[in-house]
């Protein structure tokens, strides 16, 4: 999970857009997502007159979920890959067969 300062706390990117207050009256900051600078995207917020900003450095993608098996994924009805193109070679020779025939 991404992590942000507010305050000069370190805290996680869910929980700075959905637990942040404002500074004057504590009420709950909402969030308006402005992504026009790809290379500086952020959230912006108002409350109190004051003027609030996440700004998004860096992303880090990370697998939280161990991946399900390829085959379980595919099914197990699946062939492997050589055993396709073993059946396919074999079609193939068998359509140029029939039509020598013809």
């Amino acid at each position: 999970m991404p992590r942000v300062e507010q305050n000069g706390m370190p805290t996680s990117l869910h929980y700075a857009l959905t637990d942040s207050q404002c500074s004057k009256c504590g009420g709950q900051l909402e969030w308006k997502a402005d992504f026009d600078d790809i290379n500086q995207p952020n959230y912006t917020s108002q409350h109190c007159n004051q003027d609030y900003v996440i700004r998004i450095d860096a992303v880090k993608v990370e697998m939280v979920t161990p991946r399900v098996g390829v085959k379980e994924a595919r099914g197990l009805e699946d062939e492997p890959r050589a055993i396709k193109m073993a059946k396919g070679l074999e079609e193939e020779r068998r359509n140029k067969e029939e039509e020598f025939k013809r």
